[in-house]
């Protein structure tokens, strides 16, 4: 029963299985790639020319298309729109009579969810309203943007990995991986506008000083954890691991939180009004499911078997773990910047493996963390990371069937289990061998 699609219908079912392939191939020729720069990195600036070249190219190719597995685009657009004619996004959903003037058939008429307030977060709406401006309903418009915040979080990639001391050429694990590419360049996913916040947060958690609290370090990293944030609301859950780092005085650290929370409370602020919900369909969307993890759906049916909700065991273990999690962070820091980004894919594979509703671009937050980290060993969970990326896209097989089989599920989720028990088993190796906190 939860493995079943439930709002998102079939999108041209008869063009998955040769998506799926071409998908297969390509991240094929992309794995030999980053092979190449984690194995023998060119270290020269041509390499890294070329890289970007190729990853304009890439997304060029697939810039004219419409989406056609995701309609998430025109309810960018439509939210453009609305701000443009001086109406709150949260005000009414789209099929409301007060917007009934706005209604077209290249846009209106291809959103999903006609009868839901939207679930974007402020952030996001002022993205929105902004490229409307310079691009009114353009779906190639909003899909320039997102691509160059993509780019340009390459960009930011590209110091940071100096920084880390590996060959910048890694930016090719993220600027080359297929999935960032079909979901940005095709489907045209908001998420492109958080990656540049974040890269650029772990850019200042990495070069800020070691034998100080760096006001301007903390708060920078605070106002675009916050920014990230407003985007898509998950980025909060880094929060705790850049902030939890030793040799920093606690109350210098509360500088980024602080920032984080401000910044977000003053997007918040320009969108609420009275009779305005701000969470959209947010509450009703936390209940969806699609593309359930084994875990998350062994939960399920337990308690569909003692009459509860589906839903109810997740809604209670997610929000737990993270808060472990977080608890940890605070109460054992890092022991260095690098630890407490290495340690920002605890929260993020937490959020990807216990949601009862993951899509794959949900999955791209990881790529900048899996960058850094690569190394071809079942043994590393950046491996694991990098692996799913290549395989979540057969949660699109539900739109062939109208259901997740087992083996589909398996196959995608199976390998990332796999070698995360692996890299647990050899940091718990480590810490007893060494004493070192991760």
């Amino acid at each position: 029963m939860y493995a079943t699609a439930t709002l998102y219908g079939a999108f041209r079912p008869d063009r998955i299985q040769a998506f799926l392939g071409l998908f297969g191939v390509a991240f094929a020729l992309y794995a030999a790639a980053c092979w190449l720069v984690v194995c023998h990195p060119p270290n020269s600036q041509r390499s890294l020319i070329t890289i970007f070249g190729f990853a304009v190219a890439f997304n060029t190719l697939l810039f004219p298309m419409l989406p056609s597995l995701s309609d998430d685009m025109y309810r960018y657009v439509w939210d453009g729109r609305v701000q443009a004619n001086g109406i709150n996004p949260y005000r009414y959903p789209s099929n409301a009579n007060e917007t009934a003037y706005l209604r077209d058939d290249q846009i209106w008429a291809r959103m999903n969810r006609p009868a839901a307030v939207t679930v974007y977060p402020p952030g996001a709406q002022i993205a929105f309203a902004a490229i409307w401006r310079v691009f009114p309903d353009s779906i190639a418009g909003f899909k320039l943007v997102f691509i160059a915040c993509v780019i340009a979080a390459g960009g930011l990639l590209v110091p940071l990995l100096k920084q880390w001391g590996v060959d910048p050429s890694r930016v090719l694990i993220f600027l080359w991986n297929p999935l960032i590419i079909f979901e940005i360049a095709h489907s045209a996913h908001v998420d492109a506008l958080y990656l540049p916040l974040i890269v650029g947060a772990l850019l200042l958690r990495l070069t800020a000083p070691t034998h100080r609290v760096s006001l301007k370090h903390e708060a920078g990293i605070g106002v675009l954890i916050g920014l990230a944030t407003l985007i898509k609301l998950y980025p909060v859950l880094l929060i705790p691991a850049l902030w939890s780092v030793q040799g920093r005085r606690f109350r210098g650290r509360l500088l980024l939180p602080i920032t984080a929370l401000i910044t977000i409370a003053a997007g918040y602020a320009l969108y609420i009004a009275p009779g305005v919900d701000t969470l959209g369909f947010l509450p009703s969307y936390t209940r969806e499911y699609y593309n359930i993890a084994p875990l998350p759906m062994a939960l399920a049916n337990w308690a569909q078997g003692e009459n509860l909700a589906y839903y109810q065991p997740t809604m209670v273990l997610l929000p737990l773990v993270i808060v472990l999690i977080s608890l940890y962070f605070v109460m054992v820091p890092a022991r260095d910047a690098k630890t407490a980004m290495r340690r920002c894919l605890w929260p993020i594979g937490a959020s990807l493996l216990i949601t009862i509703n993951l899509f794959s671009w949900y999955a791209l937050w990881t790529l900048p963390f899996v960058a850094l980290d690569l190394t071809f060993s079942p043994f590393r969970a950046a491996f694991g990371w990098w692996l799913f990326t290549g395989l979540i896209v057969l949660s699109y097989h539900v739109y062939i069937t109208g259901y997740a089989q087992a083996w589909v599920t398996w196959l995608e989720f199976a390998p990332l289990y796999g070698i995360l028990a692996l890299a647990a088993i050899a940091v718990g190796r480590d810490y007893f061998r060494k004493g070192q906190t991760v």
